[in-house]
């Protein structure tokens, strides 16, 4: 069976205002309108691809976007690659990935593209 994935970047969804903080009420609907596509149910797998980015969220704000991914999972196959560098960026995509799994939600964080694309084929 073919494997579709929908990468998104950063750049596509994050929203920061002036003062240089992530504004996560308009960047999580971005990110889940982004998400969405155009004939439900959707077929594919989703990578977001935070290594142009300085991931400054909060613990709230990490919790936050779990639950949003939790309740829009039909939007997408619920399997979802967070690709970040390497130090705090990673540890704040692995607690994301906790919130996530703990709630029955497949996230896992990456800092290998290949690693990423790997596990989004795997069954």
């Amino acid at each position: 069976m073919a494997t579709k994935i929908k990468i998104v970047t950063t750049k596509d969804f994050l929203e920061v205002t002036p003062e240089g903080t992530i504004n996560m009420t308009t960047s999580s609907q971005l990110l889940l309108d982004i998400a969405k596509a155009e004939y439900h149910p959707v077929d594919y797998d989703l990578l977001i691809d935070f290594r142009d980015t300085e991931w400054n969220m909060s613990a709230v704000d990490l919790y936050q976007l779990a639950q949003e991914l939790i309740l829009h999972g039909d939007t997408f196959r619920r399997k979802v690659a967070v690709l970040v560098l390497p130090g705090v960026n990673f540890d704040s995509a692995s607690f994301l990935e906790t919130a996530s799994h703990n709630r029955g939600f497949e996230v896992n964080a990456f800092t290998n593209f290949e690693s990423a694309i790997r596990w989004l084929l795997s069954p």
